[in-house]
C-alpha cells in the first residue's frame, strides 16, 4: 500500500510547467537604440492573446534604461511568438550590452479574449536571466 502513495507524493511534488517563458533571442543596436529581440513561449491549453509589456533595463541596482512598448499577440498553446524592445541611449554595441537584467513590466494582459488583471499574467510568467521579474504596470 505505500508505493502508490509514495509515487503519489512524488508525483505531487514535480515543478509545474509555467505558463508563459521568455528567452532573450537578439541584441542590436538601431541608431541611438539599443534593442532586444525577446520570444514569448505560451506553454498554457489557453490561446494567450495579448500581454502589452516593456522594460527596465539594470546594470546592478541601477536602471539604466526604459525600452518602449511592444505586444506579444494571438499565442496559441505551445506556440512562441517574437518582440522587439527598444531602450534609448542604453550601454550596448551592435551585438552585445553592458545591461545584466531585464524587468518586465506588464502593462496589458489578455487571456483567450478577455482582460485580466496584469497580475494574472505576471504571476503565470517563469523568468530567468537575464529576466530578473515581472511585474504589473499600476
Amino acid at each position: 500500500m505505500r508505493l502508490p502513495l509514495i509515487a503519489l507524493c512524488a508525483l505531487a511534488a514535480t515543478p509545474a510547467l509555467a505558463d508563459y517563458s521568455l528567452e532573450l533571442t537578439e541584441i542590436g543596436k538601431r541608431d541611438y537604440y539599443c534593442t532586444i529581440t525577446v520570444a514569448l513561449t505560451n506553454n498554457s491549453d489557453t490561446t494567450l492573446t495579448e500581454i502589452n509589456a516593456f522594460f527596465l533595463n539594470h546594470i546592478g541596482d541601477e536602471q539604466v534604461g526604459r525600452s518602449k512598448g511592444a505586444s506579444f499577440m494571438n499565442i496559441a498553446p505551445g506556440a512562441s511568438a517574437s518582440a522587439t524592445f527598444e531602450t534609448p541611449n542604453a550601454p550596448c554595441s551592435a551585438n552585445e550590452t553592458q545591461v545584466e537584467s531585464y524587468q518586465m513590466v506588464i502593462g496589458a494582459c489578455r487571456i483567450d479574449n478577455a482582460f485580466e488583471d496584469k497580475a494574472v499574467c505576471v504571476d503565470r510568467m517563469t523568468l530567468t536571466a537575464p529576466f530578473s521579474s515581472a511585474t504589473a504596470l499600476n
